[in-house]
Order: structure tokens, then C-alpha cells, then sequence
């Protein structure tokens, strides 16, 4: 009896988090700029990041009031009329201002970055 309870307990858990994922994947390709639950799901473009993650891994992301040295965050940054977005992690803090560096890099990047471009920080990732 104790094992049907928590076979069912588990199957519930598995299903709630298969209805969940396909919420997100919904709102992330088929409305645009979506943010449900003010999350955002996004697929990692390169290697930058290894070993915390590597490209074509998924990551969760959620806007923060603050972020502090050590937040891995993802930015974006304007070249034309071109959208790029970076992951890295937080290495220095000033105020409002972070300088960051992907893990696998050998340099920081040569921007500073702001609370206004930055989308989000890493909650999850697989």
C-alpha cells in the first residue's frame, strides 16, 4: 500500500513537471518575449561557461533586484540592430556596475555591465 502511495506521489511529481516544461517551452516559441513566472528558458550558444555548463545546454533564468560576485547572469548587448546575449559569471562589483567573465575564458569582458541589460540570473541548468 505505502509503495502504490508513493509510486503515485512520483508520477504526479513526473507529470506536473512535464506539464510545467512544456508551459515554458510554449511561452518561449510561440510568444515572443515571454517571461512566465518571470522566467526565461534559453539555449547556451557556446563553450565559454565550461565546465559549469556547455553549449546546447538549457538554462533558467530570472530577473534579480541585486546580484552579487559569483552570480553567473545573462546580459544582452546591441551590435547594429543585432541582440547578442552572454552568460558569464560575476568577477568584480561596483554599485550597479559588474565586469564579468565566462568561466573558460582567459580574460575578463571588456564591457561593464549594468542592471538595464542584464536579463537575468541562472537559476538552473541542464
Amino acid at each position: 500500500m505505502q509503495n502504490n502511495i508513493r509510486k503515485n506521489k512520483g508520477q504526479i511529481i513526473f507529470f506536473l513537471i512535464i506539464l510545467l516544461s512544456i508551459i515554458f517551452i510554449y511561452f518561449k516559441f510561440f510568444i515572443k518575449n515571454s517571461q512566465p513566472f518571470g522566467v526565461t528558458i534559453l539555449q547556451v550558444s557556446s563553450n565559454s561557461m565550461l565546465p559549469t555548463f556547455k553549449k546546447g545546454d538549457f538554462i533558467i533564468i530570472k530577473k534579480q533586484t541585486e546580484y552579487a560576485i559569483g552570480d553567473i547572469i545573462t546580459y544582452a548587448i546591441e551590435e547594429g540592430n543585432q541582440t547578442y546575449y552572454i552568460t558569464h559569471r560575476i568577477i568584480e562589483k561596483n554599485g550597479n556596475e559588474y565586469i564579468t567573465k565566462g568561466d573558460a575564458n582567459n580574460k575578463d569582458d571588456s564591457q561593464i555591465i549594468t542592471n538595464d541589460v542584464i536579463k537575468g540570473k541562472v537559476l538552473f541548468h541542464k
